[in-house]
């Protein structure tokens, strides 16, 4: 519902009709009228995040889009409180959980290829875990296997046996392997979000192609799309560079970097780093035939029917929801002090990409994640037009901005969410 684009359409149309009609004419008269819409956007947009920061509510970067085309992109705060570097546009964050659409995307490229069906049972391609021999491709993607959450289980084993560095996937498919866990529903019951599906998904890529994960979505998804910004977590390259951006949280006395964690070498659920122009060229990568046939787009953003509790909001790596009678898709991430966020409005080919690197010790106090979507849908989506100001036109001429190419919001809810 291009509510706002559709009402300045029609203002202009009522112009051009009482001035007689020049195709001309009217095609400039959409241009700057567009332009001047992208301004005033760009401008509010402005003023209201950085009050947020200013007030020390947000510290990070903020993107949205219309039609590919950047309407606002800036970064605000600090990035390495030991250095006092500030964040730029070009540093890439830890997604966190919007690492999952990208890892249902390598997988469904598999699928479009013949490679791998998503009714495959899993055992295909991990025999040593054939306690889950009911679950396939699908119940992963779906998050509806009911295979346990490694986040919580591995910390004190991996602890308790003393070993000294991250922990790799296969890790991982050997843990399960060895403590025998069972799945604590039948697959396909219900829904029930665990880390452990997109991890697995990430492995499957793995024993498919033979490459690295991180190295096939590299050249299947990264390059192609030209996320040139944008990497997986590895712990050869990434332990010995280090990533520009730390993740910081509130002590309740002071600002402490979150530092290590063994699990950060497990991809998949988790581990891309990316920057929030790439994070929307991939969102953008579903359309025109860029990666995806119609029929996979259509599998990818299909809510998930489950047999115990009816139809899920969860497709393959995206969650569709309706906010104020529009649809939309998206993920959001919380991973070592990163909040993320990639909003994808369909009918009106709206983007949102909010990345934050600071957060509260109960996950809160820079978290307005919620707060920041309910804005932006009020400047993107306003209830009335921009209308071009006649008197002033000329001064806006040259002027533009540069095509630089949870819950709901839009109920008056907390700010602090936990469902990512």
């Amino acid at each position: 519902m291009q509510r706002g684009i559709a009402l300045i359409l029609l203002f202009l149309f009522f112009i051009s009709s009482k001035s007689g009609g020049n195709s001309e004419g009217d095609g400039e008269m959409l241009i700057r009228q567009i332009d001047y819409q992208n301004q005033q956007e760009a401008q509010q947009i402005d003023s209201f995040i950085k009050a947020l920061h200013n007030r020390g509510l947000f510290n990070g970067t903020l993107l949205v889009a219309r039609n590919g085309g950047i309407v606002y992109h800036e970064s605000m705060g600090v990035a390495d409180r030991s250095t006092g570097d500030s964040i730029t546009n070009e540093m890439p964050y830890q997604m966190a959980s919007v690492s999952k659409p990208i890892t249902a995307a390598a997988i469904m490229l598999l699928v479009q290829q013949g490679e791998i069906q998503v009714e495959d049972k899993i055992t295909k391609y991990f025999p040593e875990l054939m306690q889950f021999n009911q679950v396939t491709i699908k119940h992963l993607l779906t998050h509806t296997s009911g295979i346990p959450d490694y986040i919580y289980r591995l910390p004190a084993a991996w602890e308790k046996e003393k070993i000294n560095r991250y922990m790799t996937n296969e890790d991982l498919v050997s843990f399960y392997s060895k403590k025998k866990y069972r799945c604590i529903y039948t697959p396909g019951y219900r829904y029930d979000y665990s880390n452990t599906n997109y991890a697995l998904l990430a492995s499957i890529v793995e024993r498919v192609t033979e490459q690295k994960f991180s190295d096939y979505v590299k050249a299947n998804i990264f390059d192609p799309l030209g996320m040139c910004n944008s990497h997986v977590f590895t712990p050869e390259q990434d332990s010995t560079t280090g990533n520009p951006i730390k993740g910081y949280r509130w002590t309740g006395r002071s600002w402490l970097e979150y530092g290590e964690d063994f699990r950060n070498g497990i991809a998949g659920d988790k581990g891309v780093f990316s920057t929030a122009d790439d994070m929307m060229r991939f969102a953008k990568g579903f359309e025109a035939d860029y990666l995806f046939c119609n029929e996979t787009c259509e599998r990818i953003f299909k809510p998930t029917y489950t047999r115990g509790r009816g139809e899920s909001e969860y497709g393959f790596g995206w969650r569709m929801r309706e906010w104020d009678s529009m649809p939309v898709v998206l993920h959001y991430g919380f991973w070592n002090s990163f909040r993320t966020g990639l909003i994808e409005f369909p009918e009106s080919d709206v983007t949102f990409v909010i990345l934050n690197n600071f957060t509260g010790a109960s996950g809160g106090r820079v978290n307005n994640r919620d707060l920041i979507i309910h804005e932006l849908m009020k400047i993107m989506f306003p209830e009335e037009p921009i209308k071009l100001e006649f008197a002033n036109v000329e001064d806006h001429n040259d002027e533009g901005t540069e095509s630089e190419g949870g819950g709901d919001p839009t109920k008056e809810a907390p700010a602090d969410s936990t469902e990512d």
